[in-house]
C-alpha cells in the first residue's frame, strides 16, 4: 500500500485562537476545546467530521524552531497555512520520500493533552514535512495517528450547521496543469482538467488547483484576490441541507452567498482568511 494517503486535515493559522474559535461558532461549527503541543510551541482548535477528516484553526503559543515558517506566514496573513495528509508510518515517509524532490524531514514525535469525561489522555503523533518548493501553495506534511480514537472524540462530531466531511481544498497557482506535475509526485494517479482547473484524487477529498482568473471567477470581490499565487484558499464542506446552512450563517449576520449549483460560500474575511463552501 502507499505510505501517504489522502489529505487528513487542513490547517488554518491564526493570530487569536480564542477569536478563531468564536469565528468557527458563528459559521456552524463545534471546536473541540483548546489543545497544545509542548514539542512544537503551537496551540490548537479542531473541527472533527466522521470520514475520518478534520481542519484546525493553530495559533503560535511559543516561538521556536517548529513555529518558524508559521511566524513567517502569519506575518503576511491569516488563513490557510498548510495540508496534512495521511499515512500509517512517518519514518517510511522520510525513508522514500527524503531525496528530492520533496525532501521529507526526520520525522517529529509529539503529542498534546486531551481531557476526555474519563480524565486527561494524550494524542500523539508523528510528522514528516515536505520540501515547501515542491508543494506550491502550501506546507505539505505527512501525518501519522497513533491514538484515532483521542482525536476523533464521538462526542465532537456533530456540529449545527450539519458538517460531516472535507469536501475539497483549493489552491491557487498560475499553471494548475504544472502544478499538478508536482502533486504527482505524491498522488500519481490521474488528475482531471478543466479550463483552469485541475483535479487530483487523493483518496479522501481531491484537491483543486485553480487558475488565478477562475478563481477570481469563482469568488468575486473576496479579499484573497489580492494575493500573489500560489495560495490555498479554500475548505470545501461537505453538509446535509445547504438551506438549513444559509439560514443559520443568516441568522448569525455571517456574509455569505449562494452559487448558481447551491453551495454556500462563506467569504475569507469571515473565516479566519480561510473561504468556506458549503456543499
Amino acid at each position: 500500500m502507499p505510505v501517504i494517503g489522502g489529505i487528513d486535515h487542513v490547517v488554518i493559522i491564526v493570530r487569536d485562537l480564542d477569536e478563531a474559535r468564536r469565528r468557527m461558532e458563528r459559521l456552524g461549527f463545534a471546536p473541540t476545546p483548546r489543545g497544545g503541543h509542548p514539542v512544537l510551541g503551537t496551540g490548537n482548535h479542531t473541527v472533527m467530521f466522521g470520514a475520518p477528516t478534520y481542519f484546525e484553526t493553530m495559533g503560535i503559543e511559543r516561538p521556536g524552531p517548529h513555529t518558524t515558517r508559521y511566524a513567517e506566514f502569519l506575518a503576511r496573513r491569516e488563513g490557510i497555512g498548510a495540508l496534512a495528509l495521511k499515512t500509517d508510518d512517518a519514518r517510511r515517509v522520510h525513508a522514500e520520500f527524503g531525496g528530492a524532490p520533496l525532501h521529507a524531514s526526520a520525522a517529529v514525535d509529539f503529542a498534546r493533552p486531551v481531557d476526555l469525561p474519563s480524565g486527561r489522555v494524550e494524542a500523539r503523533f508523528t510528522l514528516s514535512q515536505f520540501d515547501q518548493a515542491a508543494t506550491p501553495g502550501a506546507s505539505v506534511f505527512a501525518c501519522q495517528h497513533h491514538t484515532p480514537g483521542v482525536v476523533w472524540r464521538p462526542d465532537m462530531l456533530a456540529h449545527p450547521n450539519g458538517a460531516a466531511d472535507l469536501a475539497f481544498a483549493t489552491i491557487v497557482v498560475d499553471d494548475p496543469r504544472a502544478a499538478a506535475a508536482l502533486y504527482a509526485r505524491i498522488w500519481p494517479g490521474p488528475a482531471r482538467h478543466e479550463d483552469g482547473l485541475a483535479e487530483l484524487d487523493t483518496g479522501t477529498c481531491p484537491l483543486r488547483l485553480v487558475s488565478p482568473a477562475r478563481f477570481a471567477a469563482e469568488n468575486p470581490g473576496d479579499p484573497l484576490l489580492a494575493l500573489p499565487s500560489p495560495f490555498c484558499a479554500e475548505i470545501g464542506v461537505r453538509v446535509r441541507d445547504r438551506g438549513a446552512v444559509a439560514a443559520l450563517l443568516a441568522a448569525a449576520g455571517v456574509s455569505h452567498r449562494r452559487a448558481a449549483d447551491g453551495v454556500v460560500a462563506v467569504p475569507s474575511g469571515e473565516g479566519c482568511g480561510a473561504i468556506f463552501k458549503f456543499s
